[in-house]
């Protein structure tokens, strides 16, 4: 009897704690399936150095360096924040360029519109924006799943939204 209890007990307990553990880990992902929460290195917020010594740390729990390859490892993890700090600015320079290339040929294209050109236009825009959301929000297979249905002759989403649009037409 007190073996039978104390089992339950250990069972109880088990089943308690990865109960807890499935719930941290749904609360870490956002509705898009991504995980969410504090990153550790977000280059924007973090200087080459710390992310060098975070990257060095993490590595060093795991293979336990010696101290030359401690600084060698850094060295190495430095040279490649610094580079990607900097891909970083220049890709977030090149969007806002872009971004503004964009409304600038978009104020153009308006001044050699009527008014009543100018309000289809924005009509569709706003259209086009409001599907791109959508499919932006739905939830898609995983490209493994995809492929593997295309193996097995199911049709895949693609397929699936041609069918329906023809269907409706």
């Amino acid at each position: 009897m007190k073996k039978l209890m104390l089992s339950l007990l250990l069972s109880g307990a088990m089943f308690a704690g990865f109960a807890q553990e499935k719930a941290n880990i749904k609360e870490n992902v956002n509705h898009d399936g991504h995980r969410s929460g504090k990153r550790e290195f977000k280059l924007d917020k973090k200087s080459a150095e710390e992310i060098a010594q975070l990257r060095t740390d993490r590595m060093d729990q795991k293979l336990k360096f010696t101290d030359k390859q401690r600084k060698e490892i850094y060295s190495l993890q430095l040279d490649q924040a610094k580079k990607d700090k900097k891909n970083f600015a220049d890709r977030k320079a090149a969007m806002e360029q872009m971004k503004k290339d964009r409304m600038a040929q978009r104020e153009k294209l308006m001044k050699n519109l009527n008014p009543d050109q100018q309000k289809l236009y924005k009509e569709s825009f706003a259209e086009n924006h409001k599907q791109h959301r959508m499919r932006k929000s739905e939830d898609r297979p995983m490209r493994r799943d995809r492929l593997d249905r295309n193996n097995k002759g199911e049709k895949n989403s693609i397929e699936v939204k041609k069918d329906i649009t023809e269907k409706n037409s």
